[in-house]
């Protein structure tokens, strides 16, 4: 990944989100500049945002961590297709990212083992306990054929999915990526939550997804994004430091929206989409 220059940046066409705020970027955007509501245990996504008539009978047996990353998802894209609409979809690349993956149907397929014995737990708990299952239905509804990719890390998971899309647009593998993360707040999680940390540490977990259509940056988009602090014609980054000198990033976009979104592995995303909404892009 040494290849990538100094300044070098990234475009930003569209974005697209599945939050506690709503779905409507000028809505949550709206949120964003007032105080937070009063906080709770968690901060989860309304289960109304994740119906789609059109969509329903194809995303049937998709659960709640799916149908987050494909409404994201296809918003996104929805803004960017005309952009998009001269590219080769073999052009057009997707990265996944997230800190827990789809563990909710996990241990729901673990559960069917221990109550029904091998033979018996439900096949379609286990193909969607993969992590790549958000990546394929996303894949299969925009008709995507680029490189595909998901991702799980704790602590930079999107910094490095943001790192992968740039070096794909530069080595010229995509021309653009949809980059996105996903988390989903689950019983076992929420329980684990509220034991590992102590009150003086106290974090509201939270749950959604976050989207971005990435292009190179001689495109006109909404905003440029980069890594390096080299980089004088940025609008937003997503490290403070270089990644060859910050091996844990620094991320204040994560701490200043946390109390709109919650924590997560992938607060980073939520904060990027904070800051991009309040300097008035999308």
């Amino acid at each position: 990944m040494s290849h990538i220059g100094k300044s070098s940046s990234m475009s930003i066409l569209s974005a697209g989100a599945v939050t506690s705020l709503g779905r409507d970027l000028t809505k949550i955007a709206q949120k964003l500049s007032g105080p937070p509501e009063a906080s709770s245990l968690t901060i989860s996504v309304n289960d109304d945002l994740l119906s789609n008539a059109a969509l329903d009978k194809r995303l049937r047996r998709a659960d709640r961590f799916v149908r987050m990353a494909v409404m994201a998802a296809k918003d996104a894209w929805s803004t960017a297709e005309p952009a998009c609409r001269d590219i080769p979809r073999e052009k057009i690349g997707l990265i996944v990212t997230s800190g827990f993956g789809p563990h909710c149907r996990g241990f729901r397929f673990i559960d069917g083992i221990l109550d029904c014995g091998d033979g018996d737990a439900l096949p379609t708990d286990f193909s969607h306990s993969v992590h790549g299952v958000a990546a394929a239905y996303i894949t299969e509804l925009l008709e995507l054929r680029g490189p595909s990719l998901s991702t799980t890390d704790f602590h930079s998971g999107f910094e490095q999915a943001i790192l992968l899309a740039q070096c794909w647009l530069e080595q010229g593998s995509c021309d653009r990526v949809l980059v996105g993360a996903v988390e989903e707040l689950g019983e076992v999680l929420v329980h684990c939550a509220a034991r590992m940390l102590d009150n003086e540490k106290r974090r509201t977990p939270g749950e959604g997804a976050v989207f971005f259509m990435l292009a190179p940056n001689d495109l006109q988009g909404i905003a440029r994004l980069g890594y390096r602090t080299e980089a004088t014609d940025l609008d937003l980054m997503i490290l403070d430091l270089p990644a060859s000198v910050s091996k844990q990033p620094i991320r204040p976009r994560a701490a200043m929206f946390s109390p709109y979104f919650g924590h997560s592995p992938s607060g980073s995303a939520f904060g990027l989409l904070g800051e991009l909404l309040s300097c008035g892009a999308g």
